[in-house]
Order: structure tokens, then sequence, then C-alpha cells
């Protein structure tokens, strides 16, 4: 129980430096040398039994607005529900990278640790995610990966058709050496279009690091969310 009550402190924590950084990411400027995209996403959960159940997460990103869909992934795992929000799975996920005019596979053996629960009405979640990624020939080094994404639902809707906002972190952290190089922040609206169907639609602040500089990118989000 004390584990518990402190992961429920750690959250709070991180939901109130999740909300600083909302409002220091509305008073940022637009600049006109952040390049633009788009994260377009569909989660397909199935339940299996009180327990078990199968995920299947999938991504088709743009850049330069709409232009260069340059990469994707599917994914399926198989995931059990432990106790008290806790959850587990363990998946395998198939990206593709385009690198000029060709793409690289890239195969992610991976297991997820979650946690959900209600801080004050808000619905609050912390996934961890730990992935092997193996590249397609020698173009580069396989590697691990960890990921963490924090995200908080809020208990009220906007307007009449119940629009309920969020926001989301997720920190990218490789294990080769490289260390943090890639963080999300997103902020938007999610909508329970029918029993089991939820869409959202955001906008993401996306920082990613290339040796020692930090490129950004403004990113249109877009969700499917698939319950049965």
């Amino acid at each position: 129980m004390r584990l518990l009550r402190l992961d429920g402190e750690i959250l709070g924590m991180r939901a109130s430096i999740l909300a600083m950084m909302l409002m220091t990411l509305a008073s940022l400027p637009l600049r006109a040398e952040w390049d633009t995209g788009t994260s377009n996403n569909l989660l397909i959960k199935k339940t299996l039994s009180e327990d078990w159940y199968l995920a299947s997460r999938n991504l088709a990103a743009s850049r330069e607005g709409v232009d260069d869909f340059f990469f994707g992934y599917l994914d399926i795992n198989l995931g059990r529900n432990i106790a008290n929000g806790w959850s587990a799975e363990l998946g395998y996920r198939h990206a593709r990278l385009r690198i000029g005019d060709r793409w690289r596979d890239e195969f992610r053996p991976s297991a997820l640790l979650s946690y959900r629960t209600r801080l004050n009405g808000w619905s609050v979640s912390n996934r961890h995610r730990l992935e092997y990624r193996v590249f397609e020939g020698d173009t580069a080094e396989d590697r691990w990966r960890y990921r963490n994404e924090t995200r908080l639902v809020a208990p009220f809707g906007l307007t009449s058709l119940q629009l309920k906002p969020f926001v989301e972190e997720e920190f990218f952290y490789e294990l080769d050496g490289t260390g943090l190089n890639v963080n999300w922040l997103t902020a938007g609206i999610r909508h329970r279009f029918a029993d089991g169907i939820i869409g959202k639609l955001g906008y993401r602040w996306q920082a990613q690091k290339f040796g020692k500089d930090w490129q950004h990118r403004h990113v249109l989000v877009t969700g499917l969310l698939v319950f049965f």
C-alpha cells in the first residue's frame, strides 16, 4: 500500500509539472524555421477475459506538413491486468523509416508496464516501455531504448459534445550512451463517439536531438481508439 501511495504522489507531482509545461508551451512563439507534420494513431484493444487482452498500437507520421509520410509502425501486444491499476504487456513492433529514397525496417520486441488511477477526478496514467531495436542490415547498431509516457484526461467535458481536454508527455532514452534524445509534449481534446470508440485531436511539440543540437516540429495529432 505504501508503494501505491508513493506512486500516486509521484504521479501527482508529475501532473503539476505537466501543467506548468503546458502553460509554458502555450506561451511559445511559432517559429517559422520549425518543421511541421502529423502523427496519426490507431489503437485497437480486444478483451480476451477478465485479466487478459490484446492491444495493437499503430502509427503513420508525416513531415513537411503532409507532403512526406516518412515513418510508420504496426504492433501486437499480449497484456494482463495485474491488480490495483497495474497492467503488463509483451509485444512486437515492426517499424519503417524512409531514408532518402529507400525504406529501412526496424524490429522491436518490447515489454510494457502501466499504471492507471484517478486524482481529484482526473484520469492519470503512466506507461514504461522497454524495447530492443533491431535494425535491418548494418545501417545502425542494435540497441535498447526506454520510453516513459504520462497522460492526464480531464474529468469534465467542453461544449455539448463533452470534449475532454488531455495532456501527454513522453520521453525517449537510448541505453547505448546517447541518453535522452526525444521528448513529446501533446495537448488536445478527446471525444467518445460511441461505446468503445474514442477519437482525439491535438497539437504536439516534438523535440529530437541530433548530435548536440535539438530540432523541433509542430505536429498535428489524430487518434482513433477502439475497444471491444
